[in-house]
């Protein structure tokens, strides 16, 4: 596979100062999904927004990785209540 148009996990980590266990528990609880290859793990840049988001939830909030796929869900949930109040 190529990994031209991915984004090198630990260069992210660096760059946002989070530990790459961080991601690794946002993989393990299916939050974002990762590519290994040559083991080195990799996240598609469609993924870049939302990792950025749980990174911003997980500092500016202390929320735990572990914890973030609850907040993820609720945050769904609120934007969803609000399209269809717009739509209302």
């Amino acid at each position: 596979m190529q990994t031209q148009h991915l984004i090198l996990v630990r260069d992210f980590c660096v760059y946002h100062h989070v530990e790459i266990t961080f991601v690794e528990t946002l993989a393990a609880n299916d939050l974002i999904e990762t590519t290994t290859i040559d083991q080195t793990l990799y996240v598609e840049p469609a993924q870049l927004t939302q990792l950025e988001k749980f990174v911003r939830l997980h500092r500016d909030l202390n929320i735990h990785p572990d914890d973030l796929d609850v907040v993820s869900d609720l945050l769904d949930r609120v934007e969803d209540l609000q399209s269809q109040l717009v739509r209302l």
